[in-house]
């Protein structure tokens, strides 16, 4: 039996067109995909391994811990900006529970993160939406000094 036109309009959403229904490009897709980034969490990276107030995160460990801690990175950032990847690191405040990172440090990897994303070119609302993205992340990662959290103990 063939519709006709009242049984085709029926099936169309009132008040909508088909390109309302189309969903919005998710903040990976925008920024470019894995490919961006991957190169932008290399970038930032690397400008870690370089600034000496960082070298503390990374000595004492095997190229192999650094290279998956990278995955981790780029996974994490892609699974936050709604692309296909899987994140199976430890959450956040785990990850970071213990590394003491001061608010200077938080606020000087946000800049580094803001050099990485200008080298790639990824447009200003991206970025904006990226860095938001990563200060959520910031309660979990930067660590009160021992004397707030510990009240009275040496």
């Amino acid at each position: 039996m063939a519709l006709g036109f009242l049984g085709v309009a029926s099936l169309v959403p009132t008040g909508r067109s088909f390109a309302q229904d189309k969903p919005a490009k998710t903040l990976y897709q925008r920024m470019g995909g894995y490919d961006a980034i991957a190169g932008i969490v290399d970038d930032f990276i690397g400008q870690l391994r370089v600034d000496p107030a960082f070298k503390r995160f990374g000595g004492g460990r095997s190229m192999n811990s650094l290279v998956r801690t990278r995955q981790l990175v780029v996974d994490q950032i892609c699974y936050l900006a709604g692309g296909p990847c899987v994140y199976i690191g430890r959450d956040t405040k785990t990850a970071h529970e213990g590394l003491a990172i001061t608010d200077a440090e938080w606020d000087s990897s946000i800049k580094m993160f803001q050099v990485s994303l200008n080298k790639f070119k990824v447009a200003a609302p991206e970025q904006q939406e990226f860095i938001a993205m990563i200060q959520k992340l910031r309660p979990d990662v930067v660590e009160k000094p021992a004397e707030a959290k510990y009240p009275g103990k040496n």
